[in-house]
């Protein structure tokens, strides 16, 4: 509806600009020597608004073009930041199901993703416990 309103609303300046073009006998001269250039008024207006709207383009692809890598940081802080939660929860569960090998390892990764390192590390400490207390020992001949 939105999108609609503002269709009708671009048809009804255009027209409303044609008429009041068509009956301006206006003109406009851009003299730079050696040239001379006469145009209407009206065609005058309408390159003055064309060189606003490119010129309002040009500052937004530069404003995105420059602030673009501050958005990459920041997403691949975030992406990190979501991975290490995972590895942490991951690790969680293997521990609290007693697979204690995957409980290490998902620890080990949530620690070098800099994700609570401290928790982390207490899982991975006490699943290498566990994981130590289940192996039978070997003996030496």
């Amino acid at each position: 509806m939105r999108v609609l309103l503002w269709i009708l609303l671009i048809f009804a300046l255009a027209v409303g600009f044609t008429l009041a073009g068509k009956f301006d006998p206006g003109y406009a001269v851009l003299v730079y020597p050696p040239y001379r250039i006469e145009m209407s008024l009206t065609l005058l207006v309408v390159l003055f608004l064309a060189l606003v709207v490119l010129g309002d383009m040009f500052a937004r692809i530069a404003d995105v073009t420059l602030h673009l890598p501050k958005k990459v940081r920041t997403y691949r802080q975030q992406q990190r930041q979501q991975q290490g939660q995972a590895a942490l929860l991951a690790a969680m569960e293997h521990y609290l199901a007693q697979r204690y090998r995957e409980a290490e390892t998902s620890a080990q990764r949530a620690i070098a993703l800099e994700v609570s390192p401290e928790l982390a590390a207490s899982i991975a400490a006490r699943a290498a416990e566990a994981l130590q207390a289940h192996t039978p020992a070997v003996t030496k001949k």
